[in-house]
């Protein structure tokens, strides 16, 4: 379910910012300081609600295989239909209702929203490179280095060196977005973000936007998947440097390449505080008020998974600007051609007319 808000992040060897929402949280719209602990000192994480509550059975699917095999194969040939249904069903979990009830956002036109900043967003370095998300050109000197750079990460590393991990981006939203109210009690999330020989401050952007944007209260760990990497920068450098956010960014390290999806599975398995995992590219930098579109329709129903609208990062110049392929809009849903080649498929007529208000969340 595609949102209003928006992340960008780096896609196809460029950079791709994820469209994202802000608060009114103060401190979580502060520039990052070197040391601090931004709310956390010793205190151990406590969610804003209550867990929803699940219940179901654990099945170990690999155990049910052995025991059944040949089972499975004499009722595949002997019709032990009902045999076979009933194993079928033994793989499923069953879940209690939702019993928390949620308010649907509201849309007060004129009125700015619960999660808007208050104020403009603080730059990471005033007038520095890269600030609001403007092209940062290097000249011809840099030439070499930064082809050396694109060559290793697929990005301009040079460039992205030179720019504030904090630095401020520029706000792409439909205007109508700003007057969206939520409700204050939306659930806490772990952000997995899964990196495999990341540039360092490609990388450190991600985080810090993660943790300059997103009201403290909601953010209850950012958990760091290795997917076995061996650049220096990624080992006691990174260890290091995580250590001023006291807990709140974790980093686990597989000892085998496992892929991009494995990898995500096993940051699911180690986000043991949040209610909703949010999964993150290695090099992207959400948006003002990215966190309450996002998680909103997740809260109301909790089989729901949502997606955000992807502005582009320029990987040269990084410059943030939309992504094309939509509707006059903007807005657009993702398909595969017949070279299964990614595209973003303009949204149709027939979903427009479902919807009230042209930022409300679609299909």
């Amino acid at each position: 379910m595609p949102t209003q808000n928006q992340v960008s992040g780096f896609i196809s060897g460029k950079l791709v910012l994820p469209q994202s929402v802000s608060c009114d949280d103060k401190e979580a719209n502060r520039p990052m300081p070197n040391k601090g602990d931004h709310g956390l000192g010793n205190e151990k994480f406590k969610p804003v609600v209550p867990w929803p509550h699940v219940e179901g059975v654990e099945v170990d699917l690999e155990s049910i295989r052995r025991k059944n095999k040949a089972k499975n194969e004499l009722n595949h040939h002997g019709g032990g239909d009902n045999k076979q249904q009933n194993i079928i069903q033994r793989q499923y979990l069953t879940f209690k209702p939702q019993t928390f009830v949620y308010q649907d956002p509201v849309l007060r036109p004129g009125v700015l929203g619960n999660f808007e900043p208050k104020e403009p967003e603080p730059h990471g370095v005033v007038g520095g490179p890269g600030e609001e998300a403007k092209p940062y050109v290097l000249g011809p000197d840099y030439k070499e280095s930064i082809q050396a750079s694109i060559k290793e990460f697929g990005f301009n590393m040079v460039a992205s060196d030179m720019i504030s991990l904090d630095r401020s981006v520029n706000d792409l939203r439909q205007e109508e977005c700003k007057y969206w109210h939520y409700d204050e009690n939306l659930l806490t999330s772990s952000v997995v973000i899964v990196f495999h020989n990341e540039g360092w401050s490609t990388l450190m952007r991600t985080v810090h936007s993660v943790i300059k944007r997103t009201p403290r209260k909601y953010l209850a760990e950012i958990v760091l998947i290795d997917d076995f990497s061996n650049k220096a920068h990624l080992k006691e450098r990174l260890d290091e440097y995580i250590k001023q956010w006291n807990g709140l960014v974790k980093v686990f390290r597989n000892e085998r390449r496992e892929g991009l999806i494995q990898a995500r599975s096993i940051g699911a398995q180690k986000a043991k505080l949040g209610q909703v995992l949010v999964y993150l590219d290695a090099h992207c930098e959400v948006g003002i008020n990215w966190y309450a579109p996002l998680i909103a329709p997740i809260a109301k129903d909790r089989t729901t998974c949502t997606v955000p609208l992807i502005d582009y990062i320029d990987g040269n110049d990084y410059s943030i600007e939309p992504q094309q392929g939509g509707d006059e809009d903007g807005f657009a849903r993702g398909a595969w051609d017949w070279s299964l080649l990614w595209k973003r498929i303009p949204l149709s007529q027939k979903e427009k007319s479902k919807r009230k208000h042209k930022t409300e969340p679609y299909r």
